[in-house]
């Protein structure tokens, strides 16, 4: 049942349903905050046609997704012609009929790029980051090559299969050979997944999924629930095969997961977060859970619980921090004076053209604000810089409508 809302800042939504599937990244979610994943995935036909709240992504997120992405445009040419190393003489002519793989990564971001054209809160920094194509190449090229080198001493070919069918194809069983891009399914628990690359071997399978950052905990929770996945899938592994290995590789090397001691023992937790999820999902609003984790929260404009929780205010030595303020008067051209609403301390905002106005006694929400250096007067100074977001506040709660 579509429940409306509108939030403090004026934007009007409907309250998502749970969804017919979760994954591993709606799940971690909804463990972070309840509220966070119920604004991002709410529907807001005022504001653009896209799904859920327009996302802010910044460079460094791009730049990460089209590696990923130049990562498999790489493994699937090369999985259509039978590779199964880099040293073949056909796999060179695959990376030079793609362009080689300087030309993979700005493809890959700029196709990126492409998708944010419409996105009401990226419209001022895509053509930035569109110029600045040739800065990232070098960094992408090097990821993308050293993650297809690692991948291919796991690829492994059907050479009995005559006719070979797309990965990414759903509903039919696995044969035996490397697979790029398996959606699995466990519709039992709807719970689903898409797996970086699934070697089928005659007596086991091993999994790999590539990694972009740095190494964390979660991905390996992430990789041994993609091995449940597979466990619970019986369209694309009819024969129940077992997982010989869990791997993630990194730019810098890969990582061995270890195999969960007990299968059934991460069913009923994955059984128990899933029906967690839903009930929270399905209060209207769903919870919200202030904590440290709100600073990269990219809804939380719209969460007054953040709003008043002490977390709003990074400590120093943050460079970056929110605030939400009164514009009480006009100090200059391009300065204004407010009030924390936090604790009424008196800010001096500073913006960086003339061209931005505030109406006096307006409350405004302020996102990735620089601190400046403190004034004589001990007043804290805030500079608007092009990370920085305005929202104005027309009300005090999230309210149904």
């Amino acid at each position: 049942m579509a429940v409306p809302f509108e939030t403090s800042i004026g934007v009007k939504g409907i309250w998502p349903d749970p969804p017919k599937y979760w994954s591993f990244s709606t799940l971690e979610d909804v463990a972070v905050c309840p509220r966070m994943y119920a604004l991002k995935r709410a529907s807001y036909p005022d504001l653009w046609n896209g799904r859920g709240y327009p996302e802010r992504v910044n460079e460094a997120a791009l730049v990460g997704i089209a590696i990923h992405e130049g990562v498999e445009n790489v493994l699937q040419a090369l999985h259509r012609v039978g590779c199964v190393t880099l040293a073949e003489e056909q796999a060179v002519e695959v990376i030079r009929s793609l362009g080689g793989y300087s030309l993979i990564a700005r493809d890959a971001l700029s196709k990126q790029l492409e998708k944010l054209d419409t996105n009401p809160r990226m419209v001022d920094q895509v053509s930035r980051i569109r110029q600045r194509l040739d800065y990232h190449s070098a960094e992408m090229r090097q990821a993308i090559q050293a993650l297809v080198s690692q991948a291919s001493v796991s690829l492994v070919v059907d050479t009995s299969a005559e006719d070979r069918v797309p990965t990414r194809s759903r509903g039919i069983p696995l044969m035996q050979g490397s697979h790029s891009e398996v959606t699995l399914t466990a519709r039992e628990y709807r719970f689903i997944g898409t797996i970086d690359l699934l070697v089928v071997l005659p007596e086991h399978v091993d999994i790999v999924d590539f990694k972009t950052g740095g190494h964390s905990d979660r991905h390996m929770r992430q990789l041994q629930l993609y091995g449940l996945l597979w466990r619970l899938d019986e369209v694309a592994n009819p024969r129940r095969l077992p997982i010989g290995s869990l791997t993630l590789r990194y730019v810098e090397g890969a990582v061995d997961v270890e195999l969960p001691e007990g299968w059934d023992l991460l069913q009923d937790e994955l059984r128990e977060e899933i029906a967690e999820a839903d009930r929270l999902i399905l209060e209207s609003p769903s919870p919200a859970i202030p904590s440290i984790e709100c600073w990269r929260c990219p809804v939380r404009q719209m969460c007054d619980e953040y709003w008043k929780s002490p977390f709003v205010e990074r400590e120093f030595p943050a460079t970056f921090t929110d605030v939400q303020l009164k514009i009480v008067s006009k100090n200059g051209s391009r300065s204004w004076v407010g009030i924390l609403e936090l604790d009424g301390r008196d800010v001096l905002l500073r913006t960086a053209s003339e061209d931005v106005e505030f109406v006096l006694g307006e409350d405004v929400r302020l996102l990735n604000l620089a601190v400046g250096d403190i004034e004589d007067s001990d007043m804290m100074v805030l500079n608007l810089v092009r990370g920085s977001e305005i929202f104005r506040v027309i009300g005090n709660d999230l309210s149904p409508m």
